[in-house]
């Protein structure tokens, strides 16, 4: 699948690997990897399409559509390397749109480039149907997040069913998914492909505290793994007592009405569960 001329594919495949002299071992250049993915992925949009009719990704053959014509850019930057997720939403979807560290109900087919099925599922009735989203390969957490879900129609003591949900397809590189560990039928430096429909979703709240796990970052940065109030090392979405004052977070909603986020005793611009004098 490489297009560039020979030279930049020698150059890239040094970069790949560099030798580390005192421990004598190889180092893996993710960040050479990541523009070779890129180069591969383009190439791979602009020569598939879906076949509704089979259910299939194909190569074009007779002018169909290219997912490349179709599919939107998302930048995104992990381990200080630049990455871009490609996604497509075919179906908009009416209900919750979730973040990055939410829970979904979600059937998905994965499959590989050069097209291995390497996992897929097309049901909501097989085991515990929740994923959340920080506990799936960042291709996942960056991409899911661009799409709606649907609106529950289920009804009692049957099984679950959702309607008007979003749906479409998420293209990201291996740096975003398995990176240079192959798993089973994945290669390594596998860029991956999946068919998703966002059947439903809704906000996570990891630490039982009341403010929901989106909630909790405090710097504004879109990351909530970084935020730590009292320094104890435990974010804040997953510390029951942000401010380490020892009274749990949902126990500082002075007013009682299950939002700890709106009660400022000290009146300081500070929430009680965030300040630990107040």
């Amino acid at each position: 699948m490489r297009t560039k001329i020979l030279g930049l594919l020698i150059l890239l495949t040094v970069l790949i690997y560099s030798c580390d002299e005192e421990n004598n071992q190889f180092i893996f250049d993710h960040e050479a990897q990541a523009l070779i993915d890129d180069e591969d992925l383009v190439e791979y949009l602009s020569t598939h399409y879906y076949d509704s009719t089979e259910d299939a990704i194909k190569e074009i053959d007779a002018g169909q559509t290219s997912f490349l014509s179709q599919a939107q850019v998302m930048n995104v930057v992990e381990n200080d390397i630049d990455y871009k997720i490609y996604y497509i939403v075919t179906d908009e979807g009416v209900g919750y749109q979730p973040s990055s560290v939410d829970d979904v109900l979600i059937t998905y087919r994965g499959e590989t480039m050069d097209g291995v099925i390497f996992d897929e599922r097309q049901s909501l009735a097989v085991g515990n149907p929740w994923i959340n989203l920080t506990g799936v390969v960042k291709g996942w957490s960056y991409g899911v997040p661009n799409f709606k879900a649907g609106t529950n129609a289920s009804m009692p003591n049957e099984p679950l069913m959702f309607e008007n949900y979003g749906g479409g397809f998420l293209f990201f590189p291996s740096g975003l998914g398995y990176r240079n560990a192959p798993q089973s039928t994945i290669p390594a430096n596998s860029p991956l492909i999946f068919k998703i429909d966002l059947q439903f979703a809704q906000a996570a709240d990891h630490d039982n505290d009341n403010v929901v796990s989106n909630d909790e970052d405090v710097d504004g940065d879109g990351d909530v793994t970084n935020d730590d109030t009292d320094g104890d090392g435990t974010p804040d979405f997953s510390d029951s007592d942000d401010d380490g004052d020892g009274i749990l977070t949902k126990d500082e909603d002075t007013n009682e009405d299950g939002n700890p986020m709106n009660d400022d005793d000290d009146n300081d611009g500070t929430p009680n569960y965030l300040d630990s004098d107040s």
